[in-house]
């Protein structure tokens, strides 16, 4: 087993130590184009669960603003958002068990070949 596959696993194990941060450091870090092209792939993987988490972050905002106005104006607030909330968690822990999984297959391939 040679070092750049060694390396270039690690971008896919980095999931359990230093998510995103081990794989963006060593795209920029590393000459070797296999370490960088797995540090892409591992990346990329690694940040598809920021996509749920970024709405999910935004709807609680928003609905957090809604109940603080209500106290406000008076008015009953809509909690409209709950479901929305609950759909975006789901899809957050689906993805991120989904990356997880994916990265410890890319992990353990990129190791064999």
């Amino acid at each position: 087993m040679d070092n750049p596959r060694l390396i270039a696993s690690f971008n896919y194990f980095s999931i359990l130590f230093a998510p995103v941060l081990f794989p963006l450091v060593l795209l920029f870090a590393s000459g070797d184009g296999l370490v960088r092209r797995h540090a892409k792939r591992a990346l990329v993987i690694q940040l598809l669960p920021a996509v749920p988490l970024a709405a999910l972050l935004v709807t609680t905002f928003i609905a957090a603003n809604e109940v603080r106005e209500a106290a406000f104006t008076g008015t009953v607030p809509s909690f409209g958002h709950a479901g929305t909330a609950a759909v975006l968690t789901l899809m957050y822990a689906v993805m991120q068990g989904a990356a997880f999984v994916w990265c410890a297959a890319a992990g353990i391939r990129a190791l064999r070949t």
